[in-house]
This record gives structure tokens, C-alpha cells and sequence, in this order.
């Protein structure tokens, strides 16, 4: 027996070269895997570099109010030792003018318990139709113009 052969010239595909399917499931699925857990690591990292940030700032403040409360409590010392009974009574005198002043001359609709937690709704007071209504604060029915 010879031997009968053939002689390959030249070898190329016809097209790109194509994996099988589930091979190509496989890769994309890896890579999937591989970005989400980068993905998570950097959500790690920020929410870690927020808290440091958190921490920093919080002893940042305290160590602030550590440092100011020795010259707080002078003033404060200053403060007691210049206040007065009349000087007292003074500032009660003006924050009473001041409530009055703000007062829009309407009373009232809700009242609440002391303490209770309970509130009212209070029946709406009748309209003051003359100035002496309203100066003595009483309500009444203005009497009409044609008796």
C-alpha cells in the first residue's frame, strides 16, 4: 500500500472565531461577579472614609468645646455677679411689653391641659362690633342703626 495524501497550502476561518454559548455565559458572568464585588469594595471604602470623616469632626468639636468652656464659665461668673433684682426685673418688664405688643388682639382657639396632653377646641368667640366691645373686651350684639 502507498500512501495518499493531501497537501494543506493554507489555513484561516471564514468569520470571527465563535466560543460556544455557554462558555460566552460564563466569561460574561465573571466579569459580572468581578465588577460587583470592585463595585462593593469601593462602596466599602467610601462609607469607611465617611465615618473617619464623621469621627474626625465629632473630636474636632468636642475637643472646641473642651478648649472654649473655661472662658464660657468666666463670663458666665461675670454675668451672675453684674445681675441685679431691678435689672431683673427690668428685662421682665420688657419681654411683658414685647408679648403685648406682638399680640394681635385675637384669643385663643385651642387650650390645652396641664400636663395632660389633653387639648380643647374652643367654641369661637362672636365677632366685637363697636369700640366698646373691644376696648372692655366684652362681646355683645351692637344694637342696630335704624332703632
Amino acid at each position: 500500500m502507498s500512501l495518499v495524501g493531501v497537501t494543506v497550502q493554507q489555513f484561516g476561518f471564514i468569520g470571527a472565531p465563535r466560543v460556544p454559548q455557554v462558555i460566552a455565559t460564563a466569561i460574561t458572568a465573571k466579569a459580572q461577579a468581578i465588577q460587583q464585588a470592585e463595585r462593593a469594595r469601593n462602596a466599602l471604602a467610601t462609607t469607611q472614609a465617611e465615618a473617619a470623616k464623621k469621627i474626625a469632626e465629632a473630636e474636632g468639636d468636642a475637643k472646641s468645646m473642651v478648649r472654649r468652656a473655661p472662658g464660657e464659665a468666666d463670663a458666665n461668673r461675670i454675668r451672675q455677679a453684674s445681675l441685679a433684682p431691678q435689672l431683673l426685673d427690668l428685662r421682665r418688664i420688657a419681654n411683658s411689653r414685647a408679648l403685648i405688643d406682638k399680640w394681635n388682639g385675637q384669643l385663643p382657639t385651642v387650650e390645652s391641659g396641664q400636663g395632660s396632653g389633653m387639648m380643647l377646641q374652643l367654641p369661637k368667640p362672636q365677632q366685637a362690633t363697636c369700640l366698646r366691645c373691644i376696648s372692655s373686651r366684652l362681646l355683645h350684639r351692637a344694637q342696630p342703626a335704624y332703632a
